[in-house]
């Protein structure tokens, strides 16, 4: 074992420890990104698979818009947050009926280009997208009706958005981004001002930690951190922002009471019992599996952070939801 591996793993076994490390890590974060850097690891989902691995992730998260977003066809103008290292989802929405498909990512996810090329290459081969390649090869930059839109927050460009054209798009879409956005709750009332009338928000949000504590330590452990000391971990780097479910809801529900919005939360994943498949709503998941995620929740519940301490363990209990939202 390597020093650097022994250091890793003696730093893993104290949560408060790791945390000062996150600091650490989130200050330099602030200096890459104040100087204009944004290249990341973030996001580089298809780095370390095979091509079939992510033919078959792309055609899971695009089934996944669709089934529980009951879109029967894709149209118009899509916003996608966090596409990460590939535009596979996008190529998929320009062949279902797309005229553009803007990618807004805050980094730039290290990739492999000439494994993307392969990976368009059989997405294209299984789709018939060659209409959608501007150069003999493939070039994610030069992809028809597709322009990426890097380095700038989810939160400015929809504030932005919201301020100086008002709805554009037919659809946002994102998987397992908004809880690495620092101000996800803002940055919604802006989607929807940025929707078209009829217009939909498609979100997978993945509640849980990331690998910060885990598997070390149980998966609420991050639940555990100050808030001082987690806002200092989290405001540069991307960490996950702990927003609860509960959270969402009240937004939601406001937004629908004032007439803006008809919307549904379904749950994905509950802490102690893994995915939820279907997702559907909680009330509807199995009474047992219910008991046992807010059973674990109420065993750990006396160390959380004062910001938790009277979230209803119901939705402490929810550790991934699928956000779908219509505009009125």
């Amino acid at each position: 074992m390597t020093i650097k591996q022994t250091v890793k793993n003696l730093v893993s076994r104290w949560p408060m420890v790791k945390s000062a490390a996150f600091v650490a890590d989130d200050l330099i974060w602030g200096l890459k990104l104040a100087t204009g850097t944004i290249g990341s690891d973030t996001g580089a989902t298809h780095l370390n698979l095979s091509e079939s691995e992510s033919l078959s992730y792309i055609e899971e998260v695009f089934a996944d818009y669709k089934k529980y977003g009951t879109v029967d066809k894709f149209y118009g103008s899509v916003a996608e947050l966090g596409p990460g290292d590939n535009a596979g989802v996008a190529l998929l929405m320009r062949k279902d009926g797309c005229d553009r498909v803007d990618l807004i990512d805050r980094f730039l996810s290290h990739r492999d280009s000439q494994q993307q090329a392969k990976i368009y290459s059989a997405l294209s081969q299984q789709y018939q997208l060659d209409e959608f390649k501007t150069k003999d090869e493939w070039d994610e930059k030069a992809l028809a009706g597709i322009d990426w839109r890097v380095g700038e927050p989810a939160e400015i460009y929809f504030q932005k958005c919201a301020q100086n054209r008002g709805g554009i798009y037919d659809f946002i879409i994102s998987r397992a981004v908004l809880e690495h956005l620092y101000n996800p709750l803002d940055t919604l009332r802006y989607m929807v001002a940025c929707l078209k009338p009829g217009g939909k928000l498609l979100h997978k949000i993945d509640c849980r930690d990331h690998g910060l504590y885990t598997p070390e330590h149980h998966e609420l452990t991050f639940l555990e951190i100050p808030t001082p000391i987690y806002r200092l971990m989290s405001r540069n780097a991307g960490r996950p922002n702990r927003i609860t479910i509960d959270r969402y809801r009240n937004l939601l529900s406001e937004m629908k009471q004032s007439g803006a919005i008809d919307y549904s939360l379904l749950v994905t994943h509950l802490v102690a019992v893994g995915d939820i498949l279907p997702h559907q709503e909680f009330d509807n998941i199995d009474p047992e599996q219910q008991r046992q995620a807010i059973a674990f929740v109420d065993s750990h519940r006396s160390k959380f952070a004062d910001e938790f301490r009277d979230v209803d363990s119901r939705d402490l209990a929810v550790s991934g939801v699928f956000l779908i939202a219509t505009k009125r």
